[in-house]
């Protein structure tokens, strides 16, 4: 597994991810793993700086961030960014009318 992938996984056990995770709680967040998966042998991969997962219809693609996909879609995943020192998103997600299922409305 790779070294990020593996180093996110052993912290949602540590206190200080605990007591995050409560945090944002209160405010209906949570946490997560930003990440794709190799298409050769579908092991975890660590979301690249500038790309963003899209879900659109319940498919998930890979975009990156300055793409039209990106710009029409909620943000509903967010990392923090060191280079502009600000959240950014990076998981999207498209909705029909208010509808997020397979149909189109």
């Amino acid at each position: 597994m790779n070294e990020i992938v593996e180093k996110a996984q052993q912290a949602i056990a540590t206190p200080e991810v605990q007591e995050m995770l409560k945090k944002l709680s209160e405010y209906g967040l949570g946490v997560f793993m930003p990440h794709m998966h190799d298409p050769e042998t579908g092991d975890f991969a660590p979301l690249p700086s500038g790309m963003v997962a899209v879900e659109d219809n319940l498919q998930v693609s890979f975009h990156h961030a300055s793409e039209p996909e990106v710009s029409n879609a909620r943000p509903v995943g967010w990392v923090w960014d060191n280079s502009s020192q600000t959240a950014m998103a990076c998981i999207t997600c498209i909705e029909y009318s208010g509808q997020h299922g397979r149909t189109k409305h």
